[in-house]
């Protein structure tokens, strides 16, 4: 068959061989139905998911490879484990180190989609994955370039962890503070549940005048640039799609997304900015501090949202929500306890990107001996 080949040079000292000559490569034989919410040994399928299985097919250090999908992404993996019968386990000879195999395939990866085959459910063959060239130094560089690869790995890991334990916090918060405020001992029922006394239950539309965005396109955004952000339904970069010179909207709203995946999202905004036609406008009418309610909008909004193939919260929609509202004061004192958790994570996930640039930059230098180790 015809080699899968890189482009690269070959570094001095470093060689290119086939996958298959490095490796022994086999596929599993166990199905998903096989598998068990809490089983001893992780079963490795085709889904980004690791399910559990009661029994194991290998006992070794070794590379998984989806057989199937959409995306073919290698896990590294060291001890007893279950493997899909679609999924291949890459068990690397002592000519290459296992960390390094792994490395090299994870950055390589892009490889296997491009030669799999199918129409409609792209596939790997095992002659496909062993025709695979890697790029081979010395197993003392193999080793180095792996420890400095797999350290930012554990960073990263890290940063993620300290993520997730942060949103499970924030969450915990709102369910507390939404429900019971900030010392209160006594507590009335209504539509939305029990509330403190002191609160009060109302709809958006008794607190906001609801808005729209406008219709501002790419054209607009390269012949009119400036200083004032537009923001639109997606949720990265703060929801901010681009600038322009102008501004529609002036001083401290909520936005949300009206239309599409991230419907129901909100988000505080105090300024001169604008909105395109997929995000609603939220301004007070009445005493309301602005971060409480995109925080506490976060919790109610959600459940209105129309689930359809294009998921939907319009402005007829929004006005009903219902929310707790509490006096301004503690409005304020809410807003700032949940605030906090959402700088940590804000520092974190700017981190997380940080180290996610360094490790391409590093894989991009190290597994092509572009840059060599000492």
């Amino acid at each position: 068959m015809v080699a899968i080949t890189s482009k690269q040079n070959i570094p001095k000292g470093w060689q290119r061989v086939k996958l298959g000559d490095i490796s022994d490569i086999t596929n599993g034989k166990t199905n998903t139905q096989d598998a068990v919410a809490d089983g001893e040994y992780p079963l490795f399928d085709r889904s980004i998911a690791i399910k559990r299985s009661n029994k194991y097919l290998f006992d070794k250090t070794a590379v998984v490879l989806p057989g199937e999908g959409a995306e073919f992404v290698p896990r590294y993996y060291s001890g007893k484990f279950d493997l899909h019968q679609r999924v291949y386990a890459i068990f690397p000879s002592n000519v290459v180190y296992p960390l390094y195999l792994f490395q090299y395939l994870y950055a390589n990866r892009a490889i296997f989609a491009q030669n799999a085959v199918g129409s409609t459910v792209k596939s790997l063959r095992l002659p496909i994955i062993q025709a695979v060239d890697v790029l081979l130094p010395p197993l003392t560089e193999q080793k180095r370039i792996a420890e400095i690869l797999v350290t930012v790995d554990e960073e990263i890991q890290k940063t993620e962890e300290i993520t997730s334990q942060t949103e499970k916090l924030k969450k915990g918060l709102m369910q507390q503070l939404f429900a019971k405020g900030i010392g209160h001992t006594k507590f009335k029922k209504t539509k939305i549940g029990s509330i403190p006394e002191e609160w009060q239950a109302k709809t958006v539309g008794e607190l906001c005048d609801l808005g729209r965005g406008r219709v501002i396109n790419k054209k607009e955004l390269q012949e009119n640039p400036g200083p004032y952000p537009v923001y639109s339904s997606q949720t990265s970069n703060n929801g901010e799609f681009g600038r322009i010179a102008t501004y529609d909207f002036e001083g401290e709203y909520v936005t949300w997304t009206t239309d599409g995946e991230y419907a129901g999202a909100t988000f505080y905004r105090n300024g001169k900015f604008n909105c395109t036609n997929v995000c609603g406008t939220l301004k007070a009418t009445v005493p309301l501090d602005m971060r409480y309610l995109s925080l506490v909008l976060e919790v109610y909004a959600e459940k209105y949202v129309v689930k359809t193939a294009n998921p939907k919260l319009m402005n007829g929609v929004m006005s009903t929500v219902i929310i707790p509202v509490p006096p301004i004061a503690e409005q304020k004192k809410i807003a700032e306890v949940l605030l906090s958790c959402d700088e940590k994570l804000s520092v974190n996930k700017k981190l997380k990107a940080k180290l996610t640039l360094l490790k391409k930059g590093l894989m991009q230098d190290l597994l092509s001996g572009k840059v060599r180790t000492k």
